[in-house]
């Protein structure tokens, strides 16, 4: 069974365990090839603000002409300002056509209007702590690998491999507008490392198909909702093993990537 761990400067290693699964193998060699190649990024939810968006949006006029400079951003701002990110990338290979020093920027709008809409006041590093890599590097995810709709604090999950939302996500934004373009499968196996901190109960399956059925019946129509359902949820690769060290590194008020050792 293969092991991470996870160093931010001036703590104890975060410990995660893989699952004993293909894709628990898989998750970890693409991984560990990754990381002899060059060093991941890591993004802390505490830099993205309000404040920092707004500071985006004067970038994001001048290269793009999208007016991000709001008074407020709503969950219904921040919705259709997700649809001019969706609009400007290819479906299945995101960044293909963007120039490379403009994708960075995008990447930086992209995680702040995501942390903006999920900012939990008593946690300033989000509902999830993010390690990945930037390129198209990718595995194929088994398709007999189950999706959980409940989460706890240390789970480890894949990260979306898309710029665009898994069914679930749809759901709970009621983002149906474009649902061709902006729902995508979870399909594939990125080398990112999700470390879950929020707890996600279980969805009610009969609103949850309504919806689908009544907002999304286009897509519906095409893949059908026995699809839908199958790639509703997350999948969990792993778990921390010392939550209590977990929790001890979130109290640190900027988190600094150190290393990881596999």
């Amino acid at each position: 069974m293969n092991h991470i761990s996870i160093f931010f400067k001036n703590n104890d290693p975060i410990v995660i365990k893989l699952i004993d699964h293909p894709v628990g193998d898989n998750f970890f060699k693409l991984v560990k090839s990754n990381l002899e190649k060059e060093k991941p990024i890591f993004r802390d939810h505490a830099k993205y603000n309000k404040e920092y968006l707004k500071e985006l949006s004067f970038k994001l006029k001048e290269e793009f002409n999208w007016d991000w400079l709001k008074e407020e951003y709503s969950l219904e701002n921040t919705v259709a300002m997700h649809k001019e990110i969706e609009n400007l990338l290819e479906k299945d290979y995101s960044f293909k056509n963007i120039p490379g020093h403009l994708q960075n920027l995008i990447h930086e709008a992209h995680f702040c209007i995501h942390t903006i809409q999920y900012r939990d006041q008593n946690n300033p590093h989000g509902n999830f702590l993010q390690i990945e890599w930037f390129n198209d590097d990718f595995v194929k995810l088994d398709e007999d690998l189950k999706f959980s709709t409940e989460l706890s604090p240390g789970d480890i999950i894949l990260q979306n491999p898309y710029v665009g939302h898994p069914p679930l996500q749809c759901y709970q934004q009621d983002d149906y507008k474009n649902i061709m373009r902006t729902c995508t499968f979870h399909d594939r196996i990125k080398p990112g490392i999700k470390i879950n901190l929020g707890k996600l109960v279980d969805i009610d399956l009969e609103k949850y198909k309504n919806w689908w059925c009544e907002k999304g019946s286009e897509f519906v129509n095409l893949h059908g909702f026995k699809k839908i359902l199958s790639y509703t949820g997350f999948p969990v690769v792993g778990k921390v093993t010392n939550l209590q060290t977990l929790q001890e590194v979130l109290k640190t008020p900027v988190l600094e990537l150190d290393k990881i050792a596999l």
